[in-house]
């Protein structure tokens, strides 16, 4: 049988028994997934990366304390805020980063940032992490209201508020860009 063809769940508990094999293809099918998620809190494409392994290896030492009551996903992904909220509070802040004139970008560079702006996923960045975090759940991750909750150690009134906030700013913000036609 084909690993792909199995459910996360049916991976992770293959991988607590020990099938390396199984544990790689989590790893194939949400390194990416955790990349995305984790950008929102830091923009240092090699912090990503280490967050990233960081989370995966605090999940394969941890398999053992997964239940598979629970989707795969939404275990993996507070596993990677919580991984990602210990990093930061023990980083001091860079003030050289937040100069603009010290790290001028390139011309290119900066065109690439100038198309990433214009996303709606940009854009959403830019909300409180919060809302943002719900938001990439449900909607990159199109994980449900009841395990963002879980996931976000939330309640469930507590994400669908942050939800529609996010999604009202989001939309005052592209209603309030230059030719929106959304009047």
């Amino acid at each position: 049988m084909s690993l792909c063809g199995l459910s996360s769940e049916e991976l992770a508990g293959r991988a607590q028994c020990g099938c390396q094999a199984s544990f790689a293809e989590l790893v194939r099918r949400y390194a990416p997934r955790l990349q995305a998620f984790l950008c929102r809190r830091n923009r240092n494409n090699h912090e990503i990366e280490d967050l990233v392994q960081d989370t995966l290896l605090k999940v394969y030492r941890n398999l053992d304390r997964y239940d598979d009551s629970w989707r795969f996903s939404t275990w993996l992904f507070t596993i990677a805020g919580r991984v990602a909220v210990s990093r930061y509070r023990r980083k001091q802040p860079e003030l050289d980063a937040l100069d603009p004139q010290v790290q001028a970008p390139a011309p290119d560079e900066a065109a690439d940032r100038r198309e990433q702006q214009e996303s709606l996923w940009a854009m959403a960045a830019e909300l409180p992490p919060g809302q943002y975090q719900a938001l990439w759940l449900r909607y990159g991750e199109d994980m449900s209201v009841k395990e963002i909750a879980a996931a976000m150690s939330r309640s469930q009134v507590w994400v669908k508020v942050s939800l529609y906030r996010a999604r009202v700013s989001l939309a005052r913000r592209l209603n309030e860009r230059p030719g929106s036609n959304l009047d």
